[in-house]
C-alpha cells in the first residue's frame, strides 16, 4: 500500500474514534508539510518537546543577518508561540512570553517548561503547559547558566569556571527551592556540560591548557553524581574532544559529533582526535561512534526507539537500534538554513529559519519527518 493510502486509512480510523485529523501532504522524501501555524514568519524561535506536543516559542521576524557578516540591529524579539501535536496534526496558539526571546534555552518537566530568555538572565520563565500561563522564578545567582532536567528536577549549571569556581544547583519544582551541588572534583575547566543518565548526573568538560604551546589536546574529562548521596566519582578521561551534545541511551551517553582536529601547524598533535564517542557512565568505559558512510561528515544526531538529540536536519543521524547511521533526506525544495530543529520523540520536527534568494527573509514552514 501506497504512503499516501495508509496516510488516508489511518486518518479515517482516528477519526472514527473521535479525533479530529488534519491531512497531512506527504512527499517522496518522508518528509510531512505541516498546516500553516499561527506564528509568521521567523527564526531563532525556541523550541521544546513536552512528550506530546511541540513548543515553538519567540523568534526574531527581523531581516536575517548572514552568517560572519556584521548587520544593522534589527527589531525586538517576538513573544507569541504554539504548540504542535503530531498526533492530531493541529496547532493551538499559547500565551504570549512576559519577555521577548530569541536564541534562548530551555527544558520541559513534567507539565512545566523552564526556559532562560538569555546569558545574563536574573530570572527562569515557567510556561504551564496545562494551564497555559507563564510564571517567574528568582535564579539562586545570575550569569552563565545551562539548564538540564534530571528526571523530576531541575540542573542549573556554569559552562565554565576558568575564571572563578561557581556553583551548580538543584531546583526542586515540588517545594519550589534551590540547593547547591556538591563542589566537583575536576580542576578548573570551560566547556562544562552535563547529561543524565535516569540515575546519575554526569559532568564533562575541558580542563584549561596552554593555546597555543599545548602538546596535546585538552580532551574531554568526566565525572559522576549520585544525587541520592550527594557523592562524586571520577571518571576515566576519554580520548574525545566534544563535551556534548548526549544522547542517553540505555547504560550508554552518546555525543554523535562527526570529524575531529590534529590540531594545525601549530598546535599538531601528531593524530586526529575525533569530536564524539559514547561512554558508559557505570564501567567508565569509552567507545568510539561506528564508522559513518563514507564521505559523511556531518552529523544530524542520534535516537534509540523513542527518543533522539537532533543538532540539524542535514547529515545523519546515528540509530542506536541498529548501530548505523541513516541519511536524512533532504526537504523537498530547501534553500532554507537557521531552522528551529526540535526532537519530538524520534521525528525531527522543524520550523521558520531564513531563505536567502531572490533577497534575504525568514519564513515560516514547518516540517516533520520519522526515521
Amino acid at each position: 500500500m501506497r504512503r499516501g493510502a495508509v496516510a488516508f486509512v489511518l486518518a479515517g480510523l482516528l477519526a472514527a474514534c473521535g479525533q479530529t485529523v488534519v491531512p497531512a501532504a506527504t512527499t517522496p522524501s518522508g518528509w510531512l508539510a505541516l498546516p500553516d501555524s499561527p506564528l509568521g514568519p521567523r527564526d531563532a524561535a525556541l523550541g521544546l518537546w513536552t512528550g506530546s506536543e511541540v513548543l515553538l516559542i519567540g523568534g526574531s521576524n527581523g531581516r536575517p543577518c548572514p552568517p560572519a557578516a556584521s548587520c544593522v540591529k534589527g527589531p525586538p524579539p517576538l513573544t507569541d508561540g504554539a504548540a504542535f501535536d503530531p498526533a492530531t496534526n493541529r496547532w493551538r496558539k499559547i500565551a504570549d512570553s512576559p519577555v521577548p526571546l530569541a536564541f534562548g534555552q530551555g527544558v520541559v518537566i513534567g507539565s512545566a517548561a523552564y526556559i532562560l530568555p538569555d546569558a545574563g538572565a536574573e530570572q527562569l520563565l515557567v510556561y504551564q503547559v496545562d494551564h497555559d500561563e507563564w510564571t517567574r522564578v528568582p535564579l539562586p545567582s545570575s550569569g552563565g547558566y545551562q539548564l538540564l532536567a534530571a528526571g523530576d528536577r531541575l540542573v542549573a549549571y556554569q559552562n565554565s569556571d576558568e575564571t572563578r569556581r561557581g556553583k551548580d544547583y538543584l531546583f526542586d519544582p515540588r517545594t519550589a527551592t534551590w540547593s547547591e551541588l556538591p563542589p566537583d572534583p575536576l580542576s578548573a575547566a570551560y566547556l562544562r556540560t552535563m547529561a543524565w543518565t535516569g540515575s546519575e548526573l554526569v559532568l564533562f568538560d575541558h580542563e584549561t591548557v596552554p593555546n597555543p604551546g599545548s602538546e596535546k589536546p585538552s580532551l574531554t574529562r568526566a565525572a559522576a553524581l549520585n544525587l541520592t548521596t550527594g557523592s562524586w566519582r571520577r571518571l576515566p578521561d576519554s580520548t574525545i574532544l566534544g563535551t556534548g551534545p548526549w544522547l542517553t541511551a540505555g547504560d550508554q551517553l552518546i555525543n554523535p559529533t562527526l570529524g575531529g582536529e590534529d590540531g594545525g601547524k601549530v598546535n599538531n598533535w601528531g593524530r586526529i582526535y575525533p569530536y564524539g564517542g559514547s561512554v558508559a557512565p557505570s564501567t567508565g568505559v569509552w567507545s568510539p561512534l561506528p564508522n559513518p558512510p563514507a564521505g559523511t561528515s556531518t552529523a544530524a544526531g542520534a535516537r534509540t526507539g523513542t527518543t533522539a538529540v537532533y543538532l540539524g536536519n542535514h547529515g545523519f543521524v546515528l540509530d542506536m537500534t541498529t548501530g548505523a547511521w541513516q541519511p536524512v533526506p533532504a526537504i523537498p525544495g530547501d534553500d532554507v538554513t537557521g531552522r528551529t530543529v526540535v526532537a519530538a520523540g524520534v521525528r525531527m520536527m522543524v520550523f521558520g529559519g531564513a531563505r536567502w534568494d531572490p533577497t534575504p527573509a525568514v519564513v515560516a514552514d514547518a516540517w516533520i519527518w520519522t526515521p
